[in-house]
């Protein structure tokens, strides 16, 4: 006999459903924690999976921010750390609008230059990066000209 619960739905979840808010999914496993500290403020509910199975990368991370909407900062901050994440709006329940890490040209005050002889990092100067590559994604900072894998760039 097939349990009626599992035959309606083949699909099961491994990270609880929320009713309002943003999921980020297909994030690379070993930058879900770092994703779940740049867009959890003190209040979020937050749902984190990690090492999840994934038939597009193998591995990967899931978060899920129960009744909020991520600000263009957080977006900018998460396409560093995950860029071929996928970011999903909630409301009541169902998905609403499914897109890519939105990518943008050049990230401002978003993370330090890793050239520890760069100007940013020795006077008041607001970080400036410009994408060089999008895949896989690279930057080039404004002001010292050096270009960095995201990896090795960290988030202010």
């Amino acid at each position: 006999m097939t349990d009626p619960i599992t035959a309606s739905n083949s699909r099961v979840r491994q990270v609880e459903a929320i009713a309002n808010g943003t999921v980020i999914d297909h994030i690379p496993a070993d930058a879900t924690l770092r994703v779940a500290a740049l867009v959890s403020g003190t209040d979020d509910q937050i749902f984190i999976g990690n090492n999840l199975r994934s038939t597009r990368i193998g591995r990967k991370g899931v978060v899920k921010i129960s009744a909020r909407e991520l600000g263009q900062r957080q977006l900018a901050g998460l396409a560093l750390l995950a860029p071929s994440a996928s970011v999903s709006i909630i409301r009541d329940y169902a998905v609403v609008e499914k897109v890519p890490v939105p990518v943008p040209e050049r990230f401002d005050g978003i993370a330090r230059c890793a050239n520890p002889n760069c100007v940013t990092n020795h006077e008041k100067w607001t970080t400036r990066f410009l994408v060089v590559c999008r895949n896989p994604l690279a930057v080039r900072c404004w002001f010292c000209e050096r270009t960095f894998d995201t990896g090795e760039l960290t988030l202010i």
